[in-house]
């Protein structure tokens, strides 16, 4: 059984493990922790826990490998990584290889509990879709939504249904895909149709940028503006178009997200995940409109070829 409020930290830094330990607690969290992948997957084993904090960097078996025996075995468990300079690309792998999420080491403070609250709502929200008939061929979707983010997960369920009906990817995929979704639609909500910069969360613990948040919502023309979802999906891919009213952004200006060097960069956080997720990722010329694609992969290992181009 999983203990409701049971982390499992894994850190071979002993201050390291006080200090996340010291982070969750104070938010109410049971922490069990281990020194290494080995000491937590009997841990897992033992007592299953609703999420892992893991290092990448450890003996006898590191982050990477760690994550990869919880996607084979337990894919519905989420795991977030804690990453260091040096240890960009194993993270990127990781990502790629089924973490739900990351923090950078020096971020801790501020980022981790943000992140261990976004991946247990999206999680929760991938879990709240109902088990169906999987006998559908595909399905096409157009929802439009106001720039309310609390009703980001139940959209997230919405999204996901699909995926269950087609029968098109597991629990740990779709919990990476609802990731995925997550950052896209804030992306759309807050810094497109609203038009508040990230940066105003580097300040006063993001008072501001909460601040004008609820400013915006108010105000035209930035309470005036939608954001259009389409969901496209076969047995083999599922496609998803966000689009908001704003003015869009010079996406070649951004830091290369697929780069494992920005991990450790402030800012492009949520695109950085996006790619990490996502078999394609497009914007249109504008900058409002973001395109990701998901392929199923087949019982050889290969992506399905259902490409719509």
């Amino acid at each position: 059984m999983s203990d409701p409020s049971h982390i499992l930290v894994v850190d071979d830094s002993p201050t390291q493990l006080r200090q996340i330990q010291f982070l969750l607690e104070r938010e109410g969290f049971v922490v069990h922790s281990a020194l290494d992948g080995v000491q937590a997957l009997a841990s897992i084993e033992d007592n299953m826990p609703m999420l892992v904090v893991t290092d990448l960097q450890m003996p006898e078996m590191n982050g990477l490998e760690l994550v990869a025996s919880v996607k084979e075995t337990i894919p519905s468990l989420p795991v977030i990584l804690t990453t260091s300079q040096g240890s960009e690309e194993i993270a990127s792998e990781a990502l790629k290889a089924g973490a739900a999420s990351y923090v950078p080491k020096r971020e801790l403070n501020d980022t981790l509990i943000p992140v261990l609250q976004q991946v247990m709502a999206v999680n929760k929200a991938t879990r709240a879709v109902p088990n169906v008939a999987q006998n559908a061929v595909e399905s096409n979707i157009t929802l439009e939504v106001t720039n309310d983010e609390a009703q980001i997960p139940d959209i997230i369920s919405r999204l996901e249904l699909p995926m269950v009906e087609l029968d098109l990817f597991d629990e740990g995929e779709r919990m990476q895909i609802a990731m995925a979704l997550d950052e896209a639609l804030l992306n759309a909500m807050i810094h497109g149709n609203l038009e508040v910069s990230s940066e105003l969360r580097q300040s006063d613990d993001g008072a501001p940028y909460v601040k004008m948040i609820a400013k915006r919502k108010k105000e035209a023309p930035y309470s005036d503006r939608k954001v259009t979802i389409k969901l496209e999906a076969s047995n083999e891919q599922i496609i998803f178009t966000i689009r908001d009213d704003g003015p869009g952004f010079d996406a070649a200006a951004l830091r290369d997200p697929t780069d494992p060097e920005n991990l450790e960069r402030a800012g492009g956080r949520g695109l950085l995940l996006i790619n990490a997720f996502m078999d394609e990722v497009s914007h249109n010329e504008v900058g409002n409109e973001i395109r990701m694609v998901k392929r199923k992969v087949t019982g050889d290992g290969e992506e399905s070829d259902d490409s719509d181009e």
